[in-house]
């Protein structure tokens, strides 16, 4: 328990919504720049000296597959983590974080029922299980005495 206490409560909470963010990118957004272009061109390509073709269509498909792998990778994490929050906690996350359109913190309350107080200690408690579920938090560096 005592390391619980050397653990850097505002940069473990960046930390946290830095993934929540990272699901939000995941679920929402296919990259541009990973679909293939479709339009011809009419050059030859030229083998490199490694004896291979760089095509573009066969470069968007390769960074395409990495991308989902990450993110199957992720979300499977993610999930792991996720789950190990209480019911309540769950909805408030979603509710905050994650929905299409992220609700404001007393919408939140009002719908879950409970007092602003009570949201924010719910919340707060939420992000720092999470954190540590999925292995973002941050300790303090112990300021050593000389």
């Amino acid at each position: 328990m005592e390391m619980l206490k050397n653990i850097d409560g505002k940069a473990t909470q960046k930390a946290i919504e830095k993934v929540l963010r990272q699901y939000r990118t995941y679920q929402l957004t296919t990259p541009e720049e990973l679909l293939p272009t479709i339009t011809p061109r009419y050059t030859l390509e030229m083998t490199s000296f490694g004896g291979s073709v760089n095509s573009k269509v066969e470069n968007a498909a390769i960074k395409n597959v990495e991308h989902y792998r990450q993110a199957e990778k992720f979300f499977a994490r993610f999930n792991h983590g996720f789950y190990k929050l209480t019911k309540k906690e769950r909805q408030l996350i979603i509710m905050a974080f994650l929905d299409e359109v992220p609700k404001f913190n007393y919408e939140i309350s009002n719908e879950l029922c409970i007092s602003e107080r009570t949201f924010y200690r719910i919340k707060a408690q939420a992000l720092y299980k999470l954190a540590l579920a999925l292995r973002v938090e941050v300790y303090e560096e112990e300021v050593k005495s000389s």
